[in-house]
């Protein structure tokens, strides 16, 4: 037969009753499942709960022989080849319960991290004009500082392509368009890179107008994460972009911001807020060519290019 165990007026528990410990409840949120090696990973316990108690202790078990404490940590998984680590989290209460959870992240190995991607960039001639507007564009500025540009692929922004070096596109328009133009370079080991600008096709006369100035500054490279692995696993550089230089013509604004990094990534912005951009090198010593191209509400732009510099000491 069960028996009942009454609580008293003052939390008192009635003679030959005792209230038991219920264990807490471990929840992992981790900022990323997947990633390339060496993969960052925040984690984060807070949203553990003890219904009877408090946690008084979060311990972590990473898989490959480290471990940490804390409701919140950080963690590098840096493997040489492909692996899936198990995060196992334990916290405990007030009461010496215990409850725990576990996560898999996957972490996969970056293809050849010494490549330097080329760098995209292009001019054209008129960018605006009344339709039909006929461009010529050249692509003569695009580099690649490891290896030689093999591919020039275009995309005009109104449903057509083509290929080369220098090519030239007729637009049509029914009424004031502005089509974005896409270059994408591929070098000789496959990596590519993309440069995006605007080409504005008007139905009326336009009166002349100045493009923006982009400015960019970056930071110092910040190393993250030192592999003890080089060049297998490459080390972890944190560098900041400011764009704040930047400015539109007088009575104009700028409305986008687009980054491409010299790494193979980009990102595109609505504000001149500063961003972080994360590089990965097992080289010595290895420099990554940045740019910023701004557009304004105009469709013109303007671009500027930084180095990046990163060192394995």
């Amino acid at each position: 037969m069960l028996g009942f165990c009454a609580v008293l007026t003052g939390g008192l528990v009635a003679g030959g009753c005792s209230l038991r410990n219920a264990p807490p409840i471990a929840r992992i949120a981790a900022s990323v499942l997947s990633g390339e090696s060496p993969l960052l990973v925040a984690f984060d316990a807070s949203g553990s709960v003890d219904v009877d108690g408090r946690i008084v202790a979060y311990r972590w078990s990473f898989s490959d022989g480290t471990a940490a404490q804390g409701a919140r940590v950080d963690h590098v998984f840096a493997p040489p080849s492909p692996m899936t680590y198990t995060a196992t989290l334990e916290v405990e209460d007030d009461g010496g319960a215990v409850g725990t959870m576990q996560q898999s992240i996957e972490v996969r190995i970056a293809p050849d991290p010494g490549n330097n991607p080329p760098f995209a960039r292009f001019t054209f001639e008129p960018t605006h004009g009344d339709a039909p507007l006929h461009v010529a564009f050249d692509a003569g500025l695009t580099s690649d500082i490891d290896g030689d540009v093999v591919l020039y692929a275009w995309d005009f922004g109104d449903g057509t392509t083509g290929s080369g070096e220098r090519i030239s596109h007729t637009y049509e328009a029914q009424a004031t368009t502005n089509y974005p133009v896409t270059l994408t370079a591929t070098d000789d080991d496959g990596a590519s890179a993309g440069m995006t600008a605007l080409v504005s096709v008007f139905v009326e006369v336009v009166v002349p107008i100045d493009a923006p100035t982009a400015e960019l500054a970056a930071s110092a490279p910040n190393r993250v994460y030192e592999s003890p692995q080089l060049p297998s696993v490459p080390s972890l550089f944190r560098v900041t972009f400011d764009p704040e230089g930047s400015v539109a013509a007088p009575g104009h604004e700028i409305e986008v911001y687009i980054y491409t990094f010299g790494d193979g990534d980009s990102a595109s912005m609505r504000a001149d807020e500063p961003i972080e951009h994360t590089y990965r090198s097992g080289a010595p010593t290895h420099t990554f060519v940045a740019s910023l191209t701004v557009v304004d509400d105009q469709g013109l732009q303007d671009s500027v290019i930084v180095n990046v510099t990163v060192v394995n000491d």
